[in-house]
């Protein structure tokens, strides 16, 4: 349950950082649409969410359903990160 609360407590300052972001778009650099930006943002409410859902579970339910909920955490921030889809898309790109 700690661990879980941690991690929705380090997700709280990207919802901060996305909102000064809309706020001020000249901080964007070249390249970088509002569709990443969106993107990354969804990333950080879903994490936040979920990681609060899985320390409810934890507590509330059993501490094994809490750590299966960090585990599916860990694994959609895997997914969802843009750099990981970036790198594979290069290795697919002929020489």
């Amino acid at each position: 349950m700690l661990y879980a609360l941690t991690a929705a407590a380090m997700s709280a300052p990207w919802l901060a950082f996305f909102a000064y972001l809309r706020r001020h778009p000249m901080l964007l650099g070249d390249g970088i649409d509002w569709a990443f930006v969106s993107h990354q943002r969804i990333r950080s409410v879903v994490g936040m969410v979920l990681y609060l859902l899985s320390a409810a579970l934890g507590w509330l339910v059993s501490p094994l359903i809490g750590l299966v909920g960090i585990g599916v955490m860990i694994f959609f921030h895997a997914v969802t990160t843009e750099g990981m889809r970036r790198g594979r898309s290069r290795r697919r790109t002929p020489a």
